[in-house]
């Protein structure tokens, strides 16, 4: 549902230089104006009509209450879907690290960021390093973790998890499966990338495991008691359906009652819509995705309308470029989708494992005879023998396309004509005014504020990954606006409050402290808020001079997220009361975390050289490289 919709959310690596000791820059206290060329979009159900409330499901597992069972339990009763589900890639979605079925060991070099990685195997466990590259000498290693998780079936990549005193973080090594070949993680392929600093929440796992869990209101410290996507991502919550099945109290034979059990939900019973929404939970993702007020990433249960716990955004004009997860907008796009009411994702994938090889040609060419006659096919049969001797339609209308992945190419889901570029066609040149985000779909099962609210959040973090940096503060003003407007309505929560803040803060307004607070003055503040809220409040602590304050909330954060911004906040709050060691172990902690803070790697530098170590003072001045 929402791959990395952590990226540029955490504060983190733009404010590192705020934090580096010695280079305190404040912020101004200008207040920027809502820019006009951003027109909002509209708040309201179809038609102008009020929000509607959504009819209670059939499906009793729906209900809040109703408790996972894991995959575990289901394996007795249907042992031949469990079998056959092993062979499809979302049974493959994440799991332990087995030597034995990983790739081979191996290193590259990456020269936008000076760096070798290696993959080693050692110690029965398989390490990812990091190491810096240097004229004339060794490399000298800067990090290394053992490797505790896989993501991915191996299809197209295999993306790795680590884990560094129990917080989750993504590797930047993956395995590329059509060069058969290490490289850069999606991401990384940059001179200044988060090497081993990218965390790993709830929002990264929710498509990649099956039972997951955060560890109290932690970001990225997690419990997996199920790694890979299991039947209950499909089929909702098991506790009804195996507390029937052990009581055996089934229905009198030919009831109507009988017919359907509405203790488990079956997608192919559901309409279109609901049925999509089971695969849309991970299969979507729009140029800006939010949650729902009050609810989680896992909140979600199969039967349900996926508006009412996340809401996805597009450009006002979508693109026709493939995304990896940009499979459900292609399809919407497709006249095969317009015109019917039964096309979805069904229509040609089996959750439970479709066919191989030519019997999978051959079901997919079924598929598309069914309503096409191939006698209406235009191309010649003697150039079809020629270049699609199978005659398989998806060949040409459903073409194998770039991604906005490196190295990975996917079946294009817009199903129509697909015209290849002409030698030396461009793309359009960007518009000077930014376009507008519109939700993808009906959001009128929200009320007026909670459309609002997440238009606003949707602005918010689509301005922090909109590749034209010059619109970024074009799109935070207009989340400014839009959440400011809400709070003055009385939508206040402390999510709402957690991001005014903050962006009060990056854009340098003043009164960003009493957002802070509110934030923090609600219980259900967790994660990526509360997070963002504790540092804020470090920050205002740090600069109304109460360091030690300071120091006890950023105590608190340290046991929430590993991130090295708040141990630089650490280090000059200790050094402003003069605790010397503590300034030094706060500084060597950022470094552990992000070892190319160049200036940080000098600062330790110059304190063992002034006690007398010249081998410490040498280590870190050798990675103190820009």
């Amino acid at each position: 549902m929402m791959i990395c919709l952590t990226v540029g959310l955490v504060l983190g690596g733009v404010l590192a230089a705020v934090y580096a000791p010695g280079l305190w820059k404040k912020k101004g206290d200008e207040k920027p104006a809502v820019p006009p060329q951003i027109q909002q979009p509209e708040v309201t159900g179809k038609e102008g009509k009020p929000p509607v409330t959504p009819a209670a499901s059939p499906y009793k597992n729906t209900e809040p209450g109703v408790q996972y069972v894991g995959s575990k339990a289901c394996i007795g009763c249907h042992e031949g879907e469990h079998e056959s589900y092993q062979h499809t890639g979302m049974a493959q979605s994440m799991a332990a690290v087995d030597l034995a079925r990983e790739p081979p060991d191996g290193s590259f070099d990456h020269a936008p960021s000076k760096s070798r990685y290696e993959v080693r195997r050692k110690d029965g466990q398989m390490w990812h390093r990091e190491l810096l590259l240097t004229e004339g000498q060794e490399p000298l290693l800067l990090q290394e973790y053992p490797v505790t998780y896989v993501t991915g079936s191996g299809r197209h990549s295999l993306t790795y998890v680590v884990e560094d005193g129990g917080f989750m973080a993504e590797s930047p090594i993956t395995w590329y499966t059509s060069r058969k070949a290490w490289g850069m993680s999606p991401g990384y392929d940059r001179a200044q990338h988060s090497g081993f600093e990218r965390e790993i929440g709830e929002t990264c796992l929710v498509c990649h495991a099956g039972q997951i869990k955060a560890e109290g209101k932690s970001l990225h410290r997690m419990q997996i008691t199920e790694a890979a996507v299991g039947c209950e991502q499909c089929h909702g919550p098991g506790e009804l359906h195996v507390k029937r099945q052990d009581q055996s109290a089934k229905q009198t034979p030919g009831s109507a009652e009988d017919e359907i059990d509405h203790t488990i939900v079956n997608p192919s019973r559901l309409t279109r819509e609901l049925s999509e929404a089971v695969c849309q939970q991970c299969h979507l993702r729009g140029s800006a995705t939010t949650i729902a007020q009050g609810k989680t990433p896992f909140d979600f249960r199969p039967g349900l309308p996926l508006g009412k716990f996340v809401q996805h955004y597009e450009l006002e004009t979508p693109s026709t470029e493939m995304s990896v997860v940009g499979h459900v907008e292609q399809m919407h796009l497709s006249q095969c989708y317009q015109k019917t009411q039964t096309f979805s994702c069904l229509t040609c994938h089996g959750p439970h494992g479709e066919p191989k090889g030519e019997a999978l040609t051959k079901h997919y060419v079924q598929v598309c005879t069914s309503c096409h006659q191939p006698a209406a096919c235009k191309v010649s049969p003697v150039l079809r023998q020629k270049e699609n001797p199978e005659n398989n339609c998806v060949a040409c209308h459903m073409p194998q396309t770039p991604t906005d992945i490196p190295h990975l190419a996917f079946t294009h889901h817009r199903v129509g004509i697909h015209v290849a570029p002409t030698k030396g066609q461009t793309k359009d040149e960007p518009s000077a005014v930014p376009p507008s985000l519109r939700p993808m779909f009906d959001l009128s099962l929200l009320s007026e504020n909670e459309q609002k609210r997440s238009l606003g959040l949707a602005f918010l973090e689509f301005a922090n990954k909109d590749a034209d940096v010059a619109h970024r503060p074009l799109y935070k003003r207009q989340a400014l606006a839009l959440l400011t407007e809400l709070r003055a309505s009385g939508g206040v929560d402390g999510t709402v409050d957690a991001w005014l803040a903050r962006l009060r803060f990056e854009l340098g307004m003043p009164g960003v402290q009493p957002f802070v607070q509110s934030a923090l003055a609600d219980p259900q503040l967790t994660g990526q808020d509360l997070c963002n809220a504790l540092f804020l409040q470090a920050d205002g602590q740090f600069q109304q001079k109460r360091f030690q304050q300071a120091i006890q909330t950023l105590e608190q954060l340290a046991k929430l997220r590993r991130n090295s911004v708040q141990w630089l906040l650490m280090a000059q709050c200790q050094k402003e009361l003069g605790n010397e060691a503590a300034m030094e172990q706060a500084l060597l902690q950022a470094v552990h975390i992000n070892p190319r803070l160049a200036n940080v790697q000098q600062k330790l530098a110059e304190i063992y050289r002034l006690r007398g170590n010249e081998t410490k003072a040498r280590y870190h001045e050798a990675r103190a490289v820009e």
